[in-house]
């Protein structure tokens, strides 16, 4: 797309075409750039057990499709309880017509615990070859949230449990702002963060935790054009096959609104399983998508001032 011009060459007083072609240009870039970046990072790059995750976003449109994945791949002994906590979890924006989920491998029984002040929701069931996931949607008001619990019991022959927790919705409210939560209950393992803004992976990064080995590379990232604790009631599903129960939260705007039901549906175990031991993450591509690269529209500028200046 070629550069506005923005001043006249045969304006008396003006600035010289060249010079009137590279302001030009630099002003349209900065406003492609200010319009059109998507920005989001994470830190720190190693974490031990209770310290705090920080995932900042900036320039997330009204009314994107916002997904927060939060993976964990522990080592444990076969049989023996575990969980994995997000504590004090702060959502500076809400999320609407959403959902949250969890999937479990390597496991017998499971639990999804989700508190919001006097708002809570619990649900528990068993897994099938290994496998168990299930889902709440829902609406999930900004604010903090005290925790989500994700665990269970190892199976007998398990050496390492996977967890997954996904927080989906339609996002509304600032656009810079910064996610915050506690990892807990874990003292050793791996961390993956995802998060996702409509369907596209905008943040990718492998988090070690306690003593296990090296951190992903730096976050990904896109551009994209557009703009106290209590007990309420608790909802509970034993979950082998599959299961549809409904979950009733204390009304209230400080609550968690989950206004549909909870659904179970295990799934067969992967082909691959983690090799104890083997933590080193994958590496991650980082990508750029949308508007054009800055050294693209520099080295533009820089050929129409050389063609001003050649024809003056």
């Amino acid at each position: 797309m070629p550069c506005p011009v923005l001043f006249s060459p045969e304006q008396k007083g003006g600035i010289p075409v060249k010079h009137g072609i590279f302001i030009s240009c630099v002003v349209f870039l900065l406003l492609v750039q200010g319009a059109s970046a998507l920005s989001v990072t994470v830190t720190p790059e190693r974490i031990q057990r209770g310290d705090e995750v920080t995932i900042a976003v900036q320039g997330l449109p009204d009314n994107s499709t916002f997904t927060l994945e939060i993976e964990g791949t522990f080592p444990v002994s076969p049989g023996a309880d575990f969980s994995f906590d997000t504590r004090d979890l702060r959502l500076p924006f809400s999320l609407h017509e959403g959902s949250i989920s969890a999937t479990l491998q390597h496991t017998t029984e499971n639990r999804l615990l989700v508190r919001k002040g006097d708002s809570r929701v619990e649900l528990v069931g068993l897994s099938t070859n290994g496998v168990f996931t299930t889902r709440q949607t829902g609406s999930f008001p900004a604010g903090t949230y005290d925790v989500i619990t994700v665990g269970g019991i190892a199976a007998p022959d398990a050496s390492s449990v996977i967890t997954s927790l996904t927080l989906q919705g339609r996002k509304t409210g600032p656009e810079d702002s910064e996610i915050l939560f506690v990892a807990d209950g874990i003292t050793d393992g791996l961390v993956r963060i995802r998060v996702l803004v409509d369907g596209t992976v905008a943040l990718s990064r492998t988090i070690p935790l306690g003593s296990s080995a090296t951190p992903s590379p730096t976050a990904t990232s896109v551009i994209s054009s557009g703009g106290s604790r209590g007990g309420g009631p608790v909802a509970t599903a034993a979950m082998t096959t599959s299961v549809t129960t409904t979950a009733t939260i204390t009304p209230g705007e400080t609550g968690v609104e989950p206004t549909a039901s909870a659904e179970g549906s295990p799934q067969e175990s992967p082909a691959e399983t983690p090799t104890p031991g083997d933590t080193t993450p994958p590496p991650t591509t980082p990508t750029r998508t949308g508007s054009a690269p800055l050294l693209t529209v520099l080295l533009a500028c820089g050929a129409l001032i050389l063609l001003a200046s050649r024809r003056s």
